[in-house]
């Protein structure tokens, strides 16, 4: 769904009967149009129509008065980054719109082509910043990294440990790992260390 046709009210039925039948004993994290900002960038929609869409979808969810609707926008990591060249208030509709905000948090391809893992602060400190100037929760709706040169997943195992270890520690709500071959390359967990790292976080 295009902002435009959101903004437009094209969708309305269909999201008011969405929210609706939610279920209520549960949190559902719920998001529209995750990682916009190449979107943006590619003109595919404007910024502005982008936040107006969220704060429309938003009250419709509020029409439903159901507390566990969690809305929960989803940006890269990689905009909090200052060599992004990114300002991420540029696709935030306020915290009036946003319940949770959460991250695609990734090892850099080119950081995993050089036989290196980033450590968890050099990923995830720009993220909580945020998150702890607007008062919001921590999510991370990607992490992953491809095993890097020269490591047979050793290593990711134990990046992977730090990496969950850090999430916990300051409070993230979830985080999910990107598992899948992907066009830049392979981030499935497909190493005994990798695996068994995953499993005790999830466990």
């Amino acid at each position: 769904m295009l902002p435009a046709a959101i903004v437009a009210g094209t969708h309305d039925a269909a999201m008011r009967a969405w929210f609706a039948a939610a279920p209520r004993d549960q949190d559902i994290y719920w998001t529209f149009y995750h990682e916009p900002e190449d979107n943006i960038r590619n003109g595919e929609f404007t910024a502005a129509a982008y936040r107006q869409a969220w704060s429309h979808l938003a009250a419709l969810a509020d029409e439903a008065a159901n507390p566990r609707l969690r809305a929960s926008l989803i940006l890269m990591g990689w905009t909090v980054d200052p060599a992004s060249g990114r300002g991420w208030h540029d696709y935030y509709p306020g915290s009036t719109a946003i319940d949770v905000l959460a991250w695609d948090v990734y090892n850099y391809d080119s950081t995993a082509a050089k036989g290196q893992y980033l450590a968890p602060a050099a990923l995830l400190d720009r993220t909580y910043a945020v998150n702890q100037a607007e008062n919001l929760p921590h999510g991370v709706a990607e992490l992953g990294s491809h095993i890097a040169t020269g490591d047979d997943g050793t290593r990711r195992g134990a990046w992977l440990d730090q990496m969950t270890a850090y999430l916990n520690g300051h409070g993230t709500l979830w985080a999910l790992y990107f598992d899948l071959d992907w066009s830049t390359g392979d981030y499935r967990l497909r190493d005994p260390a990798s695996r068994a790292a995953w499993t005790a976080f999830c466990a």
